[in-house]
């Protein structure tokens, strides 16, 4: 008959791996790397944005002269039209009271 061996249980146990514990140092300096990319993302965007305006200013202010020339057309018109009313019916009720 086999006789059962005894065994140790302890060898079928994962170990704990060890933990490495971070200085100061290099937690400040993971937070830089992230800071710095971070910053580096934002004037990158600044950067496009500032070349975009400045790609189609000239554009921009032909449609806003365009935009102002016609609403200078439109209120002229609108004066013209105004005064000339006011100018007929000052007209008509000079009439109406040089009749009675």
């Amino acid at each position: 008959m086999l006789k059962p061996s005894l065994t140790n249980f302890a060898d079928f146990i994962e170990k704990p791996k060890p933990v490495k514990v971070k200085t100061k140092f290099e937690i400040q300096k993971d937070i830089n790397l992230y800071m710095n990319l971070a910053l580096f993302l934002i004037i990158v965007v600044g950067v496009v944005i500032l070349y975009l305006r400045g790609k189609t200013k000239e554009e921009r202010k032909q449609k806003g002269t365009e935009k102002i020339t016609k609403l200078h057309g439109y209120m002229k018109d609108y004066m013209d039209e105004q005064m000339i009313n006011s100018m007929l019916n000052q007209q008509n009720n000079n009439v109406h009271t040089n009749i009675r």
